[in-house]
C-alpha cells in the first residue's frame, strides 16, 4: 500500500504454560568485540566504526549519537524520565537541547535481557532492521509509525532516538477514566489501519502490546518497538518458529505451536480492542490474584460464554466452569453482548450498537482457530462502520477530508 493511501485506509498462555515456554530460554554469554570510537563531546556524535549497519547509506540524514549523549538526553536514564519497558529494553522521555530551543524526544536502549535468550549480534540485528523499516521500507513516513532522527551503535551498547512528545503508552492510558470513547476509538481504528499496511507487505510484526505503543498529543498511536519483525526483506517467515511474542497478547495456538502467521497479529490487535473497550490490561503483578482471568482475552471469553480449550487440553475448574456456562448460552443470546466498560457507556458519544458491534469484532479477533478470524482490511472495514466514526470522523480520522458532523471533540479531557 502506498503512502496516499494510508489516510484512505487508515495469551492464551497460563503460568503453566509460561513457565514451559521459558524453559526454552538460555543464558547466553556476551561477546565482547573491539571497536574503535571517537566522540565529540559537544553534541555526543560519533565518528567511527562502533559497528557496522547494512543499508545505513539509505539513512543519511540520521544522526549517529554515543551513549553518553543518550544518558544526558534522559537525565542519566533517570526513573522520572523512564516510560516503560519493551520486549528487549527501555524507553525513556528525553529532551535535546539545541542553541535556544528545546527538542522532547523518546529514547529507547536496548539491554542486557535475561528474560529471553539473545546475543549482541541478535540485538544489533533488531537495531538495523528498525532503522531499515523507518527509513527504507514501504513504511517510510507513515503516521502511525515513530520518527527517527537518530541512533547509537557501540560496542553492546545500543539505543535510537525518536522525535516525539508523548502523552503515555496505551497501556497506561487504557485504565485512565478521562481517555475518551472517541480517543479509544480513534487508537483502534488508526492502529488497524497500520497493522493492515504492515500485511499488504507481507510483514508480520508478531510481538504487538499496548505497552508497545505510544499515543502522542493528537491521540494517535505511535508503535515504537520491532523486535520480531519478518518477511518483506525483514528476514524469512517460518512455519514454526519458537518465540516469545508479549506477555498476555500471545495467540495461543502458536503458543503451543510455533505456528505463526498475519492471524497471530489479528489476535493480538483483538486483544488490544478489548483492553480499548473493557479498560483492562494484563498485569503480571496481579497473575496470583486473577489467575487466567488475568488475560484480557479470557476474561473475554468467561464474560461471552464461549469456552476456548478443545486444542488446549487443560482440565481444571476454570474451564469446566466455561463449558458448563456455554451450555447454558445460545448463539442468539450473544448477539446483543457488549463488553464495553460502563463509566465508557456513560460518554456522551458512545453509542449502544456501537458498543455490541465492537464487541462482536474483537470477539473474532480472538477466536480459537486462525481461519476464523478476520484479516485486517476486514477489521478495518468494520471499524469505519461504526457510527462514532461517521459522526466524528473529522478527529477519529484527522487525516482525511471529510467533515465532522459533530465537530472536533478533545479525546482526554
Amino acid at each position: 500500500m502506498v503512502l496516499d493511501d494510508w489516510d484512505s485506509s487508515l495469551s492464551f498462555m497460563g503460568a503453566d504454560l509460561v513457565v514451559t515456554w521459558l524453559s526454552f530460554c538460555g543464558f547466553t554469554g556476551r561477546r565482547q568485540e573491539e571497536a574503535t570510537q571517537w566522540s565529540s563531546e559537544e553534541d555526543g556524535r560519533c565518528f567511527g566504526f562502533g559497528c557496522h549497519l547494512i543499508g545505513m547509506e539509505s539513512a543519511t540524514d540520521l544522526v549517529e549519537y554515543n551513549y553518553e549523549a543518550l544518558a544526558s538526553f534522559t537525565g542519566g536514564f533517570c526513573e522520572e524520565n523512564f516510560i516503560g519497558d519493551t520486549l528487549y529494553g527501555k524507553v525513556f522521555r528525553g529532551k535535546i537541547q539545541q542553541d535556544l530551543k528545546t527538542q522532547e524526544v523518546v529514547v529507547k536502549i536496548w539491554v542486557n535481557c535475561r528474560r529471553f535468550a539473545t546475543t549482541p549480534e541478535l540485538q544489533k540485528s533488531r537495531l538495523n532492521n528498525e532503522i531499515k523499516l523507518l527509513t527504507n521500507s514501504g513504511l517510510k513516513g507513515h503516521p502511525n509509525l515513530v520518527k527517527l532522527i537518530g541512533f547509537c551503535c557501540e560496542t553492546e551498547r545500543l539505543g535510537v532516538v525518536y522525535e516525539l512528545k508523548p502523552l503515555d503508552t496505551l497501556e497506561k492510558l487504557i485504565l485512565h477514566d478521562d481517555f475518551t470513547w472517541l480517543a479509544r476509538i480513534k487508537v483502534a481504528l488508526e492502529f488497524a489501519c497500520l497493522l493492515e499496511c504492515f500485511h499488504d507487505q507481507q510483514l508480520w510484526h508478531r510481538s504487538i502490546g499496548a505497552a508497545y505503543l505510544m499515543i502522542d498529543q493528537a491521540f494517535s498511536p505511535r508503535l515504537f518497538d520491532f523486535p520480531m519483525l519478518v518477511g518483506g526483506g525483514f528476514g524469512e517467515i517460518r512455519s514454526r518458529e519458537y518465540d516469545l511474542g508479549s506477555d498476555g497478547y500471545i495467540d495461543p495456538l502458536m503458543g503451543l505451536t510455533g505456528a505463526w502467521s498475519n492471524k497471530t497479529d489479528v489476535f493480538a490487535f483483538g486483544v488490544v480492542l478489548l483492553g480499548l473497550i473493557a479498560k483492562r490490561v494484563f498485569d503480571l503483578k496481579k497473575r496470583k490474584e486473577l489467575g487466567l482471568l488475568n488475560y484480557v482475552h479470557i476474561w473475554a471469553w468467561t464474560e461471552c460464554g464461549k469456552p476456548q480449550s478443545k486444542i488446549f487440553g487443560v482440565k481444571d475448574k476454570l474451564q469446566s466452569k466455561l463449558w458448563g456456562m456455554f451450555k447454558k448460552h445460545k448463539e442468539s443470546q450473544l448477539i446483543n453482548k457488549s463488553l464495553v466498560d460502563k463509566s465508557l457507556e456513560n460518554d456522551e458519544h458512545f453509542d449502544a450498537g456501537d458498543g455490541v458491534e465492537i464487541t462482536k469484532l474483537a470477539m473474532r479477533c480472538v477466536e480459537e482457530y486462525p481461519e476464523q478470524r478476520p484479516t485486517m482490511k476486514e477489521v478495518v472495514r468494520c471499524l469505519r462502520e461504526l457510527d462514532v466514526v461517521k459522526k466524528f470522523s473529522c478527529f477519529v480520522l484527522p487525516k482525511m477530508s471529510v467533515a465532522s458532523r459533530g465537530g472536533v471533540v478533545p479525546g482526554l479531557t
